[in-house]
């Protein structure tokens, strides 16, 4: 059962596609209750980033929507004291002070002996650029965004919102782009948990700081932290999703710490020295003024930041999930096994399959996105309430969402429908936590149905 249980049984922890429907705004569907059928899942509206990076603004010269991170308007032409040599950019409507000091550095000129510029791998879509957006894509820099006590999404004066780390990987497509609906827990070390902050929106974009931003880093050949301090978040709230940027300042010893390993250990991997980088940093750097040695110690920084809806769960707190569990609870109508064998399912089976992947394979992908695909709303009430009917109508609507996709029988579909619901009812707290853990297989094999014997696959 563990390689169907791995790829499968869990697929309500990461592996799907579509909208979460029928939640109200503000909630997420899902709120933490106290006692029986209390979830692990948190209060309030979550997202988890699909997207984040280096901000690139079309023209910065005449408009840079971002902020005035130190109260002042620099100019280069009339240094003021306590601070570094530098020009502040002008915002949207005219006002002055706009800080986006390492933009210097993205748009620097100098080039190298090949007509490359020197650090034309802080550019779009280059390097550098390309690998922190892989990274909260993949895992290795997974952000969760939560916003609580939100009443009306266009204008409301006062909500919480708190950014944290994860160890989990978010659910991807076939295309590799970041899907919703899935849930993910909040890393376990709570120093990667921003403090709460609260914040306001106005025609639909929140704003909202200053927080410090803490982040795990485990990129390649790179692992470290990432600290974003004194930030603010303007982002605009649609349907199931946020666009926008962070700004803040991010220090010169926590950049160099993060690229010193690719620039002097990995043969130029970011295609310019440790020399080159730290005269950059010299020059340009423009927060944290140290008077002793008369240098910045920061740079003020934007990234753009995206984001879809997600079920942010604290796999730290306890909760009763509701109902009773045991083997072949959940979803679905099917008996005990051989479910997917029959002349008509085999034939349904071979019409899947493509040259790289067998209809099997092709099935637990399917399975994977149904439950967000099709089932959002029944998703939403399984992880608020993990009763036998919530499982149910979780695992039914699978079957059906799989049946009407595939053409294979229900008997067949129902096994998966069932193994999914059982496993996000009765095993979240092991399974939100890390789903490849023996802990979750436990659950699941104590549980659930036996997968591959209900198919006979």
């Amino acid at each position: 059962m563990l390689p169907v249980l791995a790829g499968l049984c869990l697929a309500s922890f990461g592996c799907g596609s579509g909208d979460i429907s029928g939640s109200p705004a503000g909630t997420g569907g899902v709120d933490r209750a106290d006692g029986a059928g209390g979830s692990l899942v948190l209060p309030g509206l979550g997202f988890v980033a699909s997207s984040f990076g280096f901000y690139y603004p079309e023209d910065p010269e005449t408009s840079l929507d971002g902020f005035d991170l130190d109260d002042r308007v620099s100019s280069s032409d009339s240094l003021a004291a306590g601070e570094c040599a530098h020009d502040d950019f002008t915002g949207p409507n005219q006002e002055p002070g706009i800080d986006y000091g390492f933009l210097d550095i993205i748009n620097n000129p100098e080039t190298r002996q090949d007509g490359k510029y020197v650090f034309g791998g802080f550019r779009e879509g280059q390097l550098v650029d390309g690998v922190i957006g892989g990274a909260v894509k993949n895992g290795s820099m997974t952000i969760l965004l939560q916003v609580q006590g939100l009443d009306d999404p266009q204008n409301d004066d006062e909500v919480l919102v708190q950014i944290y780390g994860s160890e989990d990987s978010p659910a991807l497509g076939t295309d590799n782009s970041v899907l919703p609906g899935a849930p993910l827990s909040i890393h376990p070390d709570a120093r990667f948990h921003s403090g709460e902050v609260r914040g306001a929106i106005v025609d639909g974009v929140l704003i909202a700081g200053p927080i410090d931003l803490l982040f795990p880093v485990d990129i390649m050949i790179v692992r470290d932290e990432m600290l974003i301090h004194d930030s603010w978040l303007r982002i605009k709230l649609g349907d199931g999703t946020f666009e926008g940027t962070v700004s803040g300042y991010w220090d010169v010893a926590n950049i160099r710490d993060i690229i010193g390993t690719p620039t002097t250990q990995n043969g130029n991997a970011a295609n310019f020295t440790i020399e080159q980088f730290e005269a950059g940093m010299a020059d340009f750097a423009d927060g944290d003024y140290d008077a002793d040695s008369g240098l910045c110690k920061s740079f003020s920084i934007m990234f753009r930041f995206q984001g879809l809806q997600a079920f942010i769960a604290d796999s730290g707190e306890s909760g009763d999930m509701g109902g009773s569990c045991g083997p072949a609870d959940g979803g679905g109508p099917p008996p005990i096994e051989d479910q997917c064998v029959s002349d008509a399912d085999q034939s349904a089976l071979d019409a899947l399959a493509t040259e790289e992947l067998s209809g099997a394979a092709v099935l637990g992908m399917i399975a994977g996105e149904c439950p967000f695909a099709a089932c959002g709303a029944e998703l939403g009430d399984l992880l608020a309430d993990a009763s036998e009917a919530a499982r149910d109508a979780f695992g039914d609507c699978i079957a059906s969402c799989m049946t009407e996709r595939t053409g294979l029988s229900v008997g067949c579909t129902g096994c998966y429908g069932s193994i999914a619901a059982c496993s996000t009812g009765c095993c979240l707290a092991p399974c939100a936590a890390d789903p490849g853990s023996a802990e979750c297989a436990d659950c699941a094999l104590e549980n659930c149905i036996d997968v591959n014997a209900c198919t006979g696959l």
